[in-house]
C-alpha cells in the first residue's frame, strides 16, 4: 500500500471516529422529535352523528351514545331502539349515537368537550337531558396501545362528564383482533410499535389488561361485558370486517339488538307497561 493512501486511510477512521458520535446524537433527536410529532397527530373530521326514533309519544325514553366508530353510520339502529322499546311495553325511544372514528378516549373525552358540549348533545332531544348514557370505547386505546392507565383515567372523565344524566353505562372493551391489526399507514405503525414497548410491554394483546385494570380502579362503574356477545375474535372471524377490528353491517345490527336488551332500566321505567 502507498505511504499516502495508507495516511488517507486512518484519516478518515479518525474523522469517522469524530463524527459517529455526533451523528448518533442526530439520529436520536431526530427519531425523539419524529416520535413526539407523531404523538400530537390529530385527525380532524367531524364526528358522525345518526338517530333513530321508534313508536313517538309524549314521553320518549331518551337514548344517547357516545363513542368510536362502532358507534357510526347509523348501524346500531334501529334494533337497539326497537329493543329498548320491547322492554319498556312499546314506549317511544328516541336514540342518538355520536361517533369519534379512530379516537382513543382521551382524545374522545377531548373532542367531545370541544366539539360537542353537552348543550349541543342535548339538542338532539330538543334540549332534554337524556335518560341514559352509553360509552362505547376502548378499541382505539388497546389497537393504539396508549395504556391502561390513560383508558381508565379517560373512561371515568367520560362517565363523570354526564353527571348531570345520573344513569350512565361503560360497554367493555369489544374483543377485536389485536394481534394482527395492521394500522393504516407507516406512521401510525411507527406510533402503534413505540407506545405497544413504551406503555404494554411490548405486547400485542392488552384488552384483558385494560379491563381488568378499570374493574380494579373503579369498580362502581356500570359495565355491559360485550363477552356476552362475542367472547372471542377467534373463532369468530365471519363477524368482522376484513380489519379484524370492526364488525360486518349485519353483526352491528346485531350488536344494537344485543345493546338494547343489556342495558339496565330503571324499575320505574320498566314498568311504563
Amino acid at each position: 500500500m502507498y505511504p499516502e493512501v495508507g495516511r488517507g486511510v486512518v484519516v478518515l477512521k479518525q474523522g469517522f471516529a469524530v463524527l459517529l458520535p455526533n451523528l448518533r446524537r442526530a439520529f436520536f433527536v431526530l427519531f425523539v422529535s419524529t416520535v413526539l410529532g407523531l404523538l400530537t397527530l390529530k385527525r380532524t373530521d367531524e364526528p358522525v352523528v345518526t338517530c333513530s326514533l321508534v313508536n313517538d309519544g309524549p314521553d320518549n325514553y331518551r337514548v344517547l351514545i357516545v363513542g368510536e366508530s362502532w358507534a357510526s353510520d347509523g348501524k346500531l339502529f334501529p334494533e337497539l331502539s326497537k329493543a329498548v322499546s320491547a322492554r319498556l311495553g312499546g314506549r317511544g325511544v328516541d336514540a342518538c349515537a355520536v361517533a369519534f372514528n379512530g379516537r382513543n378516549s382521551r382524545l374522545l373525552y377531548s373532542e367531545l368537550r370541544d366539539k360537542y358540549p353537552r348543550p349541543r348533545l342535548y339538542s338532539l332531544f330538543s334540549g332534554k337531558t337524556p335518560n341514559k348514557v352509553v360509552i362505547l370505547n376502548g378499541v382505539n386505546d388497546v389497537i393504539q396501545h396508549v395504556g391502561a392507565s390513560a383508558y381508565v383515567e379517560f373512561t371515568k372523565k367520560l362517565v363523570e362528564y354526564f353527571s348531570d344524566v345520573g344513569d350512565v353505562e361503560v360497554i367493555a372493551i369489544p374483543r377485536v383482533n389485536e394481534r394482527w391489526f395492521k394500522p393504516p399507514n407507516l406512521f401510525s405503525r411507527m406510533k402503534r410499535n413505540v407506545l405497544r414497548c413504551f406503555y404494554d410491554g411490548c405486547d400485542f394483546q392488552v384488552n384483558d389488561v385494560y379491563r381488568v385494570a378499570l374493574w380494579r380502579d373503579h369498580p362502581d362503574l356500570r359495565v355491559i361485558e360485550f363477552d356476552s356477545f362475542i367472547d372471542s375474535f377467534y373463532g369468530h372471524e365471519e363477524f368482522y370486517k376484513f380489519d379484524g377490528v370492526h364488525l360486518t353491517d349485519e353483526y352491528l345490527h346485531k350488536y344494537g339488538k344485543f345493546i338494547g336488551e343489556a342495558l339496565t332500566l330503571p324499575r320505574q321505567v320498566a314498568q311504563h307497561r
